[in-house]
C-alpha cells in the first residue's frame, strides 16, 4: 500500500486550505459554544454558509492536485457533497428543525470518516488522526441517537465536533506544509 508521502510527485499546492477550513470550523465552535440559545434559524444560516464555503474550498483544493495526489478524486467528492448540502441548505433556511439535527450528524459523520481515511495515507503522528477522525464519528452519532434533547444539547455537540474536525484540519494543514517544504527542498 502506497503512502501518501510515495503519492505526491511534487509539493503539495494550497497546503493552506486545509488550514482554513480548521480555521472555519474552530470559529464557528466557538460561536456556537458562546450563543448556546441562538435559534435554530441562525445556526441553519450559519451552517449553511460554512458548508457552502467548505466544499467549494474542498473543490478548489482538489482540482489544484489533481496531478500531484492519487486520491485527489476522495477531495473532490467531499468537496461535491458539503456544496450541494451547502445550497440545498442555504435555499430551504425554514427547514423542519427535526430534520436538522439528521443532516447535520450525517454531515459531521462523513467529515469523521473522510478524516479517518485521510489517516491511512500519513506515515507520522497518524494514531492521533484517527482519534480524531474517530472522536468525530462518535459526536455525530450522539446526535443522531438524541435529536430530541433540544436546541442546547444540540448546539453543543455540534460545537465540540466541529472543534474537533477543525483541530485535525490544522494539524493536516502543518503536516501538508511539511511535505509541501520537504519536497521544495529536494526539487531545488
Amino acid at each position: 500500500m502506497k503512502t501518501f508521502i510515495d503519492t505526491i510527485n511534487f509539493g503539495v499546492k494550497n497546503w493552506w486550505v486545509s488550514l482554513l477550513l480548521g480555521l472555519l470550523y474552530i470559529l464557528i465552535a466557538i460561536c456556537l459554544m458562546f450563543t448556546p440559545l441562538a435559534s435554530y434559524v441562525a445556526l441553519s444560516v450559519l451552517f449553511s454558509v460554512s458548508m457552502f464555503v467548505s466544499g467549494t474550498l474542498e473543490i478548489l483544493f482538489a482540482v489544484t492536485n489533481r496531478k500531484n495526489i492519487s486520491s485527489w478524486g476522495w477531495y473532490l467528492a467531499s468537496g461535491i457533497i458539503d456544496l450541494i448540502l451547502g445550497i440545498y441548505l442555504m435555499a430551504n433556511i425554514g427547514l423542519s428543525m427535526a430534520v436538522l439535527p439528521f443532516i447535520v450528524a450525517f454531515w459531521l459523520m462523513f467529515r469523521g470518516f473522510a478524516s479517518t481515511g485521510y489517516t491511512m495515507y500519513l506515515k507520522r503522528n497518524w494514531g492521533w488522526y484517527m482519534a480524531f477522525g474517530v472522536l468525530a464519528i462518535l459526536c455525530s452519532i450522539g446526535i443522531i441517537w438524541q435529536p430530541g434533547l433540544g436546541a442546547l444539547s444540540l448546539v453543543y455537540m455540534i460545537a465540540y465536533t466541529l472543534l474537533i474536525i477543525g483541530i485535525f484540519r490544522v494539524m493536516l494543514s502543518f503536516e501538508l506544509k511539511s511535505l509541501h517544504k520537504r519536497n521544495k527542498e529536494y526539487n531545488e
